[in-house]
């Protein structure tokens, strides 16, 4: 996999400092406030390097979007988004405020005036809210009310088999080669050769929502058993290492003779959140044959497996289910070892805490498992298909430049927020969380809502075993794909 290493500056500095990457001209705005704490991120000149300059710069240097610099008139380029956790995901994409010295949403504010003075337009948002059925009214009605619809998933992929949704992959300004792309995400999300919604870097509400294992490394110490850094770089990071990692951690703090949320658990997390974790370990219900059509291939051994192992986990006083809510709760009480959550919480909440922490991903199933996968719900993105010819064009050129300013400029400085204060003297964890960032993707079964797609969170601790579970579901998930894909084949057609 082919990725850039946007943390490679952390790795040596240990905190982040402005990635020295273009992808065009862009201005620094002067009247801007600097936060005392966390300045934002400035971007850079395009200046052209010396030959010196062009001997020593790291790759990353060399990315560019490879567009022209087109006028396009005063264009208004239109977001209509819906809501995640009560924010607009527009803004995860630009800022239409001023700056406040909050560092990434004044990293936003310089790419969204970067992109506006580089192609003459104006970018804005309106909010839709989380009802489907007004993004596509505006879409059935032809109203060209939006060029780019941001929502949650359950919307935005709903909409693609439905034929509302323009193939990415005929917008001739959009390099899929380029890190703001994820492949995997591609290759995920790609049917029959077309690609309709995308959780891309043009946002970073992705990686936000990436789950990840977040570890207690006060804890750790106390027991003696450090962070497993090299199990994870030698690729022996997997869940029976996890297993033995979190086991006889649990301790009965307040004496009561029981252990809960306020005592030491060596882990937790929310069970909504195993359909993201069965993928990292490699439990896929649906990938693609021979001929390249999307099937129904779950591997019931490896499943099985799966299953059992968590199950044994969750018989013990080391695991608790904190809910729906990933445990981050219950891990910013500082007493858990490891939380199965979200990177977004580490943004959010855990910063400011008076313990510290690091990241690892999530395990593999076994050795023989090639790669760490780690999963993500996010607000996909896709072009209505009220949308076309030179508008095409447009939207095409705006998106593909904003996306390559918000991978080299406003993702690091989300990083570096992440990081502050909890993780300045480790580069091992700015390398786990590039491990992290480029293995992020999303389920094909929770994207498209079919059969399987959290397997233990229908099981449970105990009960149906996976076999009987299977046979009862087969027929029905069958079905479901199959009108699924037929409806994507009518859209060519």
């Amino acid at each position: 996999m082919k990725t850039k290493k946007i943390l490679c500056f952390l790795l040596a500095a240990l905190l982040m400092l402005p990635l020295l990457v273009s992808c065009g001209e862009s201005e620094t705005n002067k009247d801007a406030p600097s936060a005392e704490a966390e300045p934002a991120a400035e971007p850079v000149s395009s200046a052209s390097p010396t030959p010196e300059e062009e001997e020593t710069e790291p790759e990353e240097t060399l990315l560019t979007d490879g567009l022209p610099d087109t006028d396009f008139g005063g264009y208004g380029f239109r977001i209509a988004c819906g809501q995640g956790n009560g924010v607009p995901m527009a803004e995860y994409v630009i800022s239409m405020d001023d700056y406040t010295g909050t560092p990434v949403k004044d990293a936003l504010r310089d790419s969204t005036l970067y992109i506006e003075q580089r192609f003459n337009v104006k970018l804005s948002y309106d909010l839709y809210g989380n009802d489907s059925n007004t993004f596509m009214k505006s879409i059935k009605t032809a109203d060209d009310a939006f060029d780019v619809m941001v929502a949650p998933d359950y919307i935005t992929y709903a909409f693609a088999p439905k034929g509302y949704l323009l193939d990415m992959k005929s917008v001739g300004q959009f390099d899929f080669s380029k890190p703001w792309w994820p492949p995997i995400m591609l290759d995920t999300l790609t049917i029959n050769d077309s690609l309709y919604a995308m959780s891309s870097y043009l946002s970073y509400l992705g990686i936000h929502w990436t789950r990840a294992l977040m570890v207690n490394k006060d804890i750790a110490g106390e027991l003696m058993i450090g962070v497993p850094y090299d199990a994870v770089r030698e690729g022996t990071w997997t869940l029976d290492a996890m297993l033995a990692y979190v086991r006889d951690v649990a301790s009965d703090l307040d004496g009561n003779g029981k252990i809960d949320a306020s005592d030491r658990i060596g882990f937790v997390t929310g069970s909504q959140t195993y359909y993201c974790f069965q993928e990292s370990v490699g439990v896929t219900p649906y990938s693609r044959n021979a001929e390249g059509r999307i099937e129904l291939s779950l591997d019931l051994d490896r499943t099985d497996r799966y299953v059992a192992k968590m199950r044994e986990l969750m018989g013990t006083q080391d695991y608790l289910d904190a809910g729906d809510f990933f445990g981050s709760a219950v891990f910013q009480t500082g007493n858990s070892l490891v939380n199965l959550g979200e990177i977004g919480d580490a943004y959010d909440i855990y910063s400011s805490f008076d313990f510290t922490y690091g990241f690892l991903p999530c395990p593999k199933l076994d050795e023989t498992q090639k790669d760490y996968v780690n999963c993500c719900t996010d607000g996909p993105w896709g072009i209505p298909t009220t949308v076309s010819g030179e508008q095409t064009d447009i939207v095409g050129t705006i998106c593909e430049a904003l996306s390559c300013y918000n991978y080299q400029h406003v993702l690091p400085v989300y990083f570096d927020v992440s990081m502050k204060r909890r993780m300045a003297d480790s580069p091992d964890d700015a390398e786990m969380l590039q491990i992290i960032a480029d293995t992020r993707m999303t389920s094909f079964a929770y994207a498209y809502d079919l059969p399987f797609k959290n397997i233990l969170g229908d099981l449970g601790a105990s009960g149906t075993g996976v076999g009987s579970y299977y046979e009862k579901q087969q027929r029905s998930a069958v079905k479901l794909l199959d009108k699924m894909l037929a409806n994507f084949e009518k859209i060519i057609n």
